[in-house]
Order: structure tokens, then C-alpha cells, then sequence
């Protein structure tokens, strides 16, 4: 395990230096990150773009008021053909299919009424399957209806908040966007 405490480092140096740390990781292998505060802002911008990072493994824990300590764990976001049963796997409203791995895959699982708030997925594509169920997925304000077996795509820039109009289950898929 690998250990990296930034708390003497300048607050500019820190993302940087973590990077470094976490791409001389095997795959495998988790970079344990000391910090002054919650590294909540690294974790999201690890997840988005970084594929070897797995979201999933992520752990932080606050062991003093200024010391917090954060598992980053690395995987292989190149390996072979893998399986995945949606109804198998962990995590509500969202689970990631195989995480670490691009595109990232996610199954979006709603009650009747529940909703995702508004938000983006910048640098993505975004391909939105409706699997079961029915959904109101509103893009930049506008509602299109997606009922199962319907898939709707469109620019993760656009302003997407899912909310199901009956129980439903979505696959998500983030694909990167090449133009970006």
C-alpha cells in the first residue's frame, strides 16, 4: 500500500502529486491519501477522469479534525471481455456495471416519483436506456417521455434531471466524448 500524506504540501501542488502517485499504482494496488479535509473534490474528479480509478473501492475516513484519510484503489481499465448481472449489483439509486472502466456504465434504478437532481456530465456522451419502467428525463428544462426499450442520447454538457413516472431501471452509459 502506498501512502502519500499532502498536509505539508501547497493546497496547488496537492492534485497534481496525487495524480502522479496513483499512475505509478499497478493495477491492484490503492493509494492511501492523508489530507487536511475531505478530499470529496479529488474523489469526483478522479471518478470522471481517471479510468483506472475505482469509484466503487473509494473509502474515506476522518480519523482527526485535520487529518482524513482516503483509499483510492486502481484497477485495469484494459482488460479482458467482462459480465455483469444489473439485478446483482450494489448501490441505490446508482451502480456502477464496472467500474474504473470506460465507457462508464451505470444501472439508474427509481421508485415511482423518485428523481436524480439536475446535473451535468461534461467531456460525455451520454446514452440514457430505459429498461423498465417509464421516465420524465428532462434535457436543459425540456421533458421527453422514455418508456422501456427506448434509448435517448444527447451531449453530457446538456442539463439532465431523470425522474421516474412509475418504478423503472435505467442503463446509463457515459461514453468520453472525442471531440472534447
Amino acid at each position: 500500500m502506498t501512502e502519500l500524506d499532502v498536509r505539508r504540501l501547497p493546497p496547488s501542488e496537492r492534485h497534481d502529486r496525487i495524480h502522479e502517485a496513483f499512475a505509478e499504482l499497478d493495477p491492484g494496488e490503492t493509494l492511501t491519501v492523508v489530507n487536511d479535509h475531505e478530499p470529496t473534490p479529488l474523489y469526483h474528479e478522479m471518478a470522471a477522469e481517471t479510468p483506472a480509478f475505482d469509484a466503487d473501492g473509494y473509502a474515506v475516513e476522518r480519523e482527526e479534525a485535520s487529518r482524513f484519510v482516503a483509499e483510492f484503489p486502481k484497477v485495469d481499465p484494459e482488460s479482458g471481455a467482462e459480465k455483469v448481472r444489473l439485478a446483482d449489483l450494489d448501490g441505490e439509486p446508482h451502480a456502477a456495471a464496472f467500474p474504473g472502466r470506460e465507457p462508464k456504465t451505470v444501472r439508474l434504478s427509481l421508485d415511482a416519483e423518485q428523481s436524480v437532481p439536475e446535473h451535468t456530465h461534461p467531456d460525455r456522451t451520454v446514452l440514457f436506456h430505459a429498461l423498465t419502467g417509464a421516465f420524465d428525463v428532462r434535457l436543459d428544462g425540456e421533458e421527453h417521455a422514455v418508456e422501456a426499450g427506448e434509448i435517448v442520447r444527447f451531449d453530457g454538457e446538456t442539463a439532465v434531471e431523470p425522474t421516474a413516472t412509475e418504478d423503472a431501471t435505467a442503463l446509463v452509459v457515459l461514453a468520453p466524448n472525442p471531440d472534447k
